[in-house]
C-alpha cells in the first residue's frame, strides 16, 4: 500500500516509469520558469529533489549552459536513472540527501531549482533556512508547489520569496537584487 511507504521509497518504486509519465508536465513547468525569469546560461546550480535528472535533458535540449550541476535526491533509484543518463558529463555530481539537511558548505550555489519537491518536504522551515544557507550572495532559488496541496507555501515561511507565476504549479522564486554598481 503506497500510504505506508516513505517518500524515497515512493520515488525508488516509480524512478523506472518517471520519465514516461511526467516528462512533458515538468518539461511545461522548466518552460515556464525559463521564459518568466529570462534565465540563459547557470553557473553553479543545485537540482534539490532531482529525480531521474529531468532538468539535466531540458537544459541540454535547450541548450542552457551550466558550469558545475548537483543532482540530489532523497531517493536511491531516482540518482541512479539520473546517473544512468548523465554519467559521461564531468560537471555533474550526484548526491544521496535531502533538502532539510544538505551536504553542502554555506554560500555555495548561484542556482537552487525544488521543483516538484516542496510538498513531500516534511520541515518545510528547515529546508528553507537550508536554501539560505548553501546559497550564493546574489543567488537564485525557484521553488514549485502543487496548486492544489499548498499547507505552507515559501513565502509564508520566509518573506523573500516571491509568487511569480502560476501555471501547473505556483512557482516561488527568491533572487537577490543586484546594485546599481552591478549593473555597470
Amino acid at each position: 500500500m503506497t500510504d505506508s511507504l516513505g517518500v524515497d521509497e515512493l520515488y525508488n518504486t516509480t524512478s523506472r516509469s518517471y520519465d514516461t509519465l511526467y516528462r512533458d508536465e515538468q518539461y511545461q513547468k522548466y518552460s515556464t520558469i525559463f521564459e518568466v525569469l529570462g534565465l540563459g546560461s547557470l553557473n553553479m546550480v543545485a537540482d534539490i529533489g532531482c529525480g531521474t535528472g529531468l532538468l539535466i535533458d531540458y537544459l541540454q535540449e535547450k541548450n542552457i549552459r551550466y558550469n558545475r550541476y548537483v543532482c540530489m535526491d532523497i531517493s536511491e533509484g531516482m540518482i541512479q536513472r539520473a546517473r544512468d543518463k548523465h554519467y559521461d558529463d564531468p560537471r555533474i555530481v550526484f548526491i544521496l540527501a535531502d533538502a532539510e539537511q544538505t551536504p553542502f558548505q554555506d554560500t555555495v550555489f548561484t542556482e537552487i531549482f525544488m521543483i516538484t519537491v516542496w510538498n513531500n518536504i516534511s520541515n518545510k522551515e528547515k529546508a528553507v533556512k537550508e536554501t539560505f544557507r548553501i546559497i550564493a550572495e546574489k543567488g537564485l532559488a525557484v521553488v514549485t508547489v502543487l496548486k492544489k496541496a499548498r499547507d505552507a507555501t515559501p513565502d509564508q515561511i520566509d518573506k523573500r520569496f516571491k509568487s511569480v507565476a502560476e501555471r501547473i504549479d505556483a512557482i516561488y522564486v527568491y533572487r537577490e537584487a543586484r546594485s546599481q554598481s552591478d549593473n555597470s
